[in-house]
């Protein structure tokens, strides 16, 4: 049961750091009617707020709550004694000092409390304005914290809207800054649009001219020839001239003729 007890005491104080911005030590507001509790069972207050919590808390009262606490009379007076030995916040009602509840009030409207008390009426009011944790003991013996009402939770949800609004103006600012600068292009909205830049070739990516051999007519052609064939062993073999063979009386002929040619001239 307890560990279920510090998980949920972890998961409302979260809620309350996360969206009011609670920071340790936490302070505690404490007030006469849960003071004068705590004295009946002798719960002793500062021990078990850092057992409850688990973190580094601060009991404080105020100067009013004091001085009503005194006001109630003899029955009153161990509680009364109780109350002095916590921390002193200034309330800023020393020369008219208001009744415990409306100095809880007002101290609530500027600073993050935690207000510990059994005054059903107060309880009532902290549940109906976001920010304020209610601690109170449950069956006048049980620490418990109360988990943030139905106003709280709206009451952080708005906030989150506005923190999430705030961003997205950022945003566009840094977004304009860019373009300014040219990091980053402008969006398209109908108007000109910039001419690109003619980047030259990648060197890497250019391909090497291929050879060409000139023609017979001093034409650049590329040659036409024929690959070598290649023998047996790998040996290229060069392309012999074939040759004719004269019969031996058609040689005779002709070198008859030539030379009745050189007769008659």
């Amino acid at each position: 049961m307890k560990i279920t007890k510090h998980k949920k005491t972890r998961k409302y104080m979260s809620f309350y750091i996360n969206n009011f911005g609670f920071r340790e030590p936490l302070l505690v507001l404490i007030d006469g009617s849960f003071c004068h509790a705590a004295y009946k069972i002798r719960l002793q207050i500062e021990e078990q707020l850092k057992k409850y919590f688990q973190c580094e808390v601060k009991p404080i009262v105020t100067a009013c709550i004091i001085t009503e606490t005194d006001n109630l009379g003899p029955g009153f007076t161990g509680t009364s004694q109780l109350l002095k030995k916590f921390l002193v916040h200034r309330c800023g009602h020393e020369k008219r000092p208001l009744d415990g509840s409306s100095c809880i009030k007002s101290m609530t409207k500027s600073c993050h409390y935690i207000v510990a008390t059994q005054d059903r009426a107060l309880q009532e009011w902290v549940r109906e304005h976001p920010g304020i944790p209610l601690f109170y003991l449950h069956n006048a013996s049980v620490p418990t914290l109360v988990q943030p009402s139905e106003a709280h939770r709206q009451a952080a949800a708005e906030g989150q809207k506005n923190r999430v609004g705030i961003r997205e103006l950022d945003q566009q600012t840094i977004q304009k800054l860019k373009v300014k600068e040219g990091l980053v292009a402008p969006e398209s909205n109908g108007g000109p649009k910039k001419k690109r830049k003619v980047k030259n070739p990648n060197p890497l990516s250019c391909k090497k001219p291929k050879k060409t051999k000139k023609g017979v007519e001093g034409k650049g052609t590329p040659s036409e020839s024929k690959p070598p064939t290649v023998g047996e062993g790998g040996v290229v073999k060069k392309k012999s001239r074939k040759r004719i063979k004269l019969p031996k009386h058609v040689i005779e002929h002709l070198k008859a003729g030539n030379g009745g040619g050189a007769g008659a001239s």
